[in-house]
């Protein structure tokens, strides 16, 4: 184990003295080169992008004072991607070993070293929460919104539950849905490629007078899993999606927008080498009304409330078993927040809010609701030009666990103009799973049975970080962070003893403490012609400090980069993208560990009158194996997309 921790440690210092060269070398071949470059970096660096998420109020990317990455439509379209999980790839601090296939619900996504499948980084929609699309504990996965419907995404690192409570341990992914246009806009889109992928969108929106409505339409099938391919399975996946938006401005300071999305989900099994089909329906609903009051020059108010549905029907038939348990009934959120926000001489800002959020579980292995009432108030000051600082904190009142105060203290110090210092301490709590605390009786899961623990604890966990972002010439923009978490109380599956039918049953208590810590390095550069890259790097060491293992599933080492070619006298765009990952633990014990592996994905577009683009992508171009090679993977994979937008 320490010879292992050590080679990863190795590992790392070399990739960060390569890294490290690396700018040093693209500064100095760059350095006075920005003769064109200023509207290229502002696109490429999103640093003008208006963000939300960290603060609850609008910034600009650059001076939010809460470490935050964005990414636009824009950079969704130039991307060899179709889903969610393979966007977020590329990000420093993000891990994703999954294949990039509608359907497959990319399960093992971590941030700094935590699962979101187990609910430690928070999945969002619009700023609200939602479930579905994972597996297991909590099925909070990324992969929930087609990339059509899509018009950003914010990632905050860290801790988040100052603002948004409980399971924001390690970040926070908030997918936001495309806004009302300006001008009449509309548009289509068709795909299709190898594994039946067969994709199609269409979208609408005008504004007139005080009024403005969108809505996007979206299709995507695949003959895959939601775990990637199996060769003893014929599988079958399709979603069908609305998400409209209508908005009203009642006056220059009150508006409304009500979000409404319905979402229809279905996936079959044939077991290949047993007599069992199994059926899995799932619908969402969600009704998402927010009412905006500016209440004179320097003070404003939002009410926010949404309901969401997760249904859930699975069903199986046959004379054997598929080895898991079905599941029927639903799942709801009901929420209501008010927040207050008011400008104090320019430079002080107190942003306060109420919340009332309630989860219904009313289905067959639990029936239960949970209730929270929280209120929340964070500082923003400026306490002299160059240094922002940000503190804040949120009292949680938790049906199940009491009461919960969750700290956080932000800064932002910019010394030069093309340097900024961003740091965070912040912490943070999680209420252990649905399935860990409430489910009634016994859950197959393929060759062992779970059992629920209802006197869990709730995890606790103090997060760090501190980074340095930094333009070169205004061409290149690279930021470094160093980062820690610190878990108390962290749950994890147990070996009772017990059988049911052959087959061993666990549980789960809280048995230990863990870490994760961390480098993470950033690069983005508009390299000369029509050129453009982006690169990441994240090193990060894990351990359970009970029993000295790394944590699954987390690399050492993972490595992204991606160039971009335009030749705009031909509308042409070509891109290529890298991910390389080492080795990485893949059971409790750490007694297996992954080969190193590399993802090569290709793309190549033209657009045609500024209307019409064709594109055809290459995913897995090399048909690497994940490091894995005892398991079946997809494969190389292509698609043909067709796009129209007026």
């Amino acid at each position: 184990m320490g010879n292992i921790r050590v080679s990863n440690i190795m590992k790392g210092c070399l990739f960060l003295s390569a890294t490290l060269i690396l700018i040093e070398i693209s500064a100095f071949a760059l350095e006075g080169d920005a003769s064109s470059a200023d509207n290229g970096s502002s696109k490429l660096f999103n640093l003008d992008e208006i963000v939300v998420t960290g603060t609850k109020t609008p910034h600009a990317l650059k001076d939010v004072p809460v470490q935050t990455v964005v990414i636009t439509r824009d950079d969704i379209e130039n991307s060899s991607v179709q889903t969610v999980s393979d966007v977020l790839r590329s990000i420093p601090g993000l891990f994703v070993v999954s294949e990039d296939i509608p359907g497959v619900t990319s399960w093992r996504t971590k941030l700094r070293g935590l699962d979101f499948n187990s609910g430690y980084g928070l999945v969002l929609v619009n700023g609200q929460r939602v479930k579905g699309g994972g597996m297991g504990e909590y099925g909070y996965g990324v992969n929930q919104v087609p990339l059509s419907a899509i018009e950003r995404i914010e990632i905050i690192k860290g801790p988040g539950s100052v603002l948004y409570g409980s399971d924001a341990m390690g970040g926070i992914v908030n997918i936001i849905t495309r806004s009302v246009p300006d001008e009449a806009a509309y548009g289509l889109e068709l795909g299709g490629g190898s594994d039946g992928v067969r994709t199609g969108s269409v979208y609408g929106g005008t504004r007139s007078g005080a009024l403005g409505v969108f809505f996007n339409a979206a299709v995507n099938e695949s003959d895959m899993g939601a775990y990637g391919y199996n060769s003893g399975r014929a599988e079958e996946y399709n979603d069908k999606r609305i998400d409209s938006r209508i908005s009203y401005r009642f006056s220059d300071r009150v508006k409304a927008d009500l979000v409404m999305a319905v979402e229809d989900q279905e996936r079959t099994r044939r077991y290949k080498t047993k007599d069992v089909l199994r059926h899995d329906w799932e619908k969402k609903y969600r009704v998402a009304p927010t009412v905006d009051i500016d209440i004179d020059d320097v003070s404003s108010a939002v009410v926010t409330g949404y309901y969401y549905n997760w249904n859930m029907n699975e069903m199986e038939s046959g004379a054997d078993s598929s080895g898991f348990t079905a599941t029927t009934g639903d799942m709801f959120y009901y929420d209501m927040e008010a927040r207050y926000a008011r400008t104090f001489r320019e430079n002080l800002q107190l942003t306060m809010g109420v919340e009332f959020l309630e989860e219904e579980l009313d289905y067959n292995m639990a029936d239960e609701r949970i209730g929270v009432l929280s209120g929340y108030a964070q500082l923003e000051a400026g306490l002299f030009d160059p240094l922002t600082i940000v503190v804040g904190a949120r009292y949680d009142d938790h049906e199940k666990y009491g009461d919960y105060v969750s700290p956080k203290f932000s800064f932002m110090y910019q010394p030069l103009d093309a340097t900024i210092v961003r740091g965070s301490l912040g912490k943070g709590f999680k209420s252990p799973t649905i399935r860990q605390l409430y489910y009634t009786h016994l859950y197959q899961h393929g060759s062992y049975w779970y059992r629920s623990n209802p006197d869990l604890k709730a995890e606790e966990s103090w997060g760090y970080s501190l980074g340095v972002e930094q333009g070169i010439s205004e061409r290149i923009l690279v930021d470094l962070t160093l980062f820690r978490n610190d878990i108390e109380e962290k749950v994890l599956n147990v070996d009772t003893g017990e059988y049911e039918d052959g087959l061993p049953i666990t549980t789960y208590q809280n048995v230990s403490k863990a870490y994760t810590q961390g480098v993470e390095i950033g690069l983005k550069a508009i390299i000369a012609g029509g050129l453009s890259g982006v690169f990441s790097y994240t090193f990060t060491d894990t351990e359970n400090e009970d029993t000295g293992k790394e944590l699954t599933y987390v690399p050492g080492n993972n490595i992204t980069a991606g160039l971009t070619y335009t030749y705009a006298p031909w509308n042409l765009s070509l891109g290529a993208n890298v991910q390389y990952a080492d080795g990485m633990f893949t059971d409790g014990e750490n007694t297996r560990e992954t080969d190193d592996y590399m993802v090569v994905d290709l793309k190549a577009s033209k657009t045609f009158n500024g209307i019409y683009t064709l594109s055809m992508e290459g995913d897995n171009v090399f048909d690497t194996d994940y490091g894995q090679p005892d398991r079946e993977w997809i494969g190389t994979a292509f698609l043909i997309k067709f796009k129209m937008d007026i």
